[in-house]
Parts: structure tokens; C-alpha cells; sequence
């Protein structure tokens, strides 16, 4: 009788989303019988394992440069006036980075709010209600959480920092497109959109506004952006061989 084999087949299945799937070929035996589960399920397992893995190493390495440019600017030494833990301060730096340049917002603008809103006080409620470091009312919260594609949840979340910095910024960004300033968008920050449509309508309402809290948060603008510039004059007159990062 003449010798004869036949081929396994196999079928591809997609494992991930997006541009982190990956393929993984399902074996199925000769009459089509149904693959070995378990060891399918191990395959995928493993499979599973190793892209969380590359995945927390990509993060990592994104985390140090998004740090190392928090440093840079100046903002790391300025979030340590927060009195949250060295670890916290890290996240705090990177998230106030990271979501300044989502946003094309200066990070040092970001910092000047939030020292003037709550004093890097995570748990800060206002008499109106507003929350956390960047003072974002719930409903706000809500509105802009939706808009990004997720949902807020309770409105205790605002005291997590990098979701307070998240929207935060993310509306500071939206004001300053809709009222074409960042001063005129300080006095909606501040007073809300409608309130300060009205009191931007009369020079005089204009004038008195401007003097108090956008001009706060601007002169503390100007005054990081000084010691940013100052420290960065400083490192570039340092040796080569004596400089950091």
C-alpha cells in the first residue's frame, strides 16, 4: 500500500486590537476535528502575557521622557511645592507634561492654574462646588469626560489628580479656542462660559475682571516662566561633563 500524510490545516485567529493584534495560528486536525483547547488557551495565555509586557515597557520608557522633559522645564520642581509623595509627584509632573502638550498649552500655564486655583491641594472643594487641583466642577467633569470617550463615574473621581489634570487642561484648551485669549479664557474658567460672555460685553466689567483673577494666574505664568528660563541659562553655562540627563 502506498505511504501517504496529510497537512494539518489551521486557522488564524487575531488576538489583541487595533495595532496591537497579533496573529496565532489555531491548529485543526485532518478531518477538521476541533483544535487541543487547553493548549490553545496556554498559547494565548503566553501570547497575552508577552504584549503586557511590551506594553508596560513602552509606557515606562515614555514615562521617563515625558519626565525627564517635566524636569527640564521646570515643572518637577515646581509640583514638589504639592506636598503629595515623591512617587505622586511623578506621576503629578508627567500627567501636567503629558496633557499640556495634548492640549498645545505651555505646562508652566497649566502649573500657574492649578497653584492659583487650589494650592496643589488634591482634595480642594470650592463654595460652589467645584473639585480638586484644578477645580473642575462635576458637571463639567462629566461633559468633558464624555467628549474624550469615557464616563467620569462618581464626581469623587475629581480628587484622583490625573484625572482632575486630564480635564482640566483638556477645558482650559477648549476656553482659550472659544474665546480666542488666554486671559478672556481665564475669566470663563474662573466665572464660566456665560457669566463672563457678559462681563467681557462691558469694557468696564472687562477691566475690573481681568485686574483680579486672570491677571493672578498670568503673573504667576510670567514668574515660573522666569525660573524656567533662569535654570536653563544655568545649564547651559555648566561644563558638558558636569551636566545631568
Amino acid at each position: 500500500m502506498r505511504g501517504w500524510t496529510v497537512a494539518m490545516a489551521a486557522v488564524v485567529v487575531l488576538v489583541g486590537t487595533g495595532a496591537g493584534a497579533f496573529p496565532v495560528q489555531v491548529p485543526v486536525g485532518a478531518q477538521g476535528e476541533a483544535p487541543d483547547m487547553a493548549a490553545l488557551r496556554a498559547e494565548l495565555a503566553e501570547k497575552d502575557a508577552q504584549l503586557k509586557a511590551a506594553l508596560a515597557k513602552l509606557q515606562m520608557y515614555e514615562d521617563e521622557a515625558d519626565f525627564h522633559r517635566a524636569e527640564q522645564m521646570g515643572v518637577v520642581e515646581a509640583v514638589r511645592a504639592s506636598g503629595l509623595p515623591e512617587r505622586q509627584q511623578r506621576r503629578l509632573a508627567v500627567s501636567i507634561v503629558r496633557e499640556a502638550e495634548r492640549n498645545n498649552l505651555d505646562p508652566m500655564l497649566v502649573v500657574a492654574l492649578i497653584r492659583c486655583e487650589s494650592s496643589f491641594n488634591n482634595y480642594a472643594v470650592s463654595g460652589v462646588g467645584a473639585m480638586g487641583l484644578m477645580q473642575v466642577m462635576p458637571d463639567t467633569g462629566k461633559y468633558l469626560a464624555g467628549k474624550a470617550g469615557y464616563q467620569l463615574g462618581r464626581h469623587t473621581n475629581l480628587f484622583d489628580f490625573e484625572t482632575n489634570v486630564n480635564l482640566g487642561t483638556a477645558y482650559l484648551a477648549e476656553l482659550i479656542g472659544r474665546f480666542g485669549s488666554v486671559e478672556s479664557a481665564l475669566v470663563a474658567y474662573n466665572a464660566g462660559p456665560t457669566t463672563a460672555r457678559k462681563i467681557l460685553a462691558k469694557k468696564e466689567n472687562r477691566v475690573k475682571f481681568m485686574a483680579g483673577y486672570p491677571a493672578k494666574v498670568v503673573k504667576e505664568f510670567q514668574k515660573l516662566k522666569a525660573q524656567q528660563e533662569r535654570a536653563v541659562s544655568l545649564r547651559a553655562a555648566q561644563p558638558t561633563e558636569g551636566r545631568k540627563g
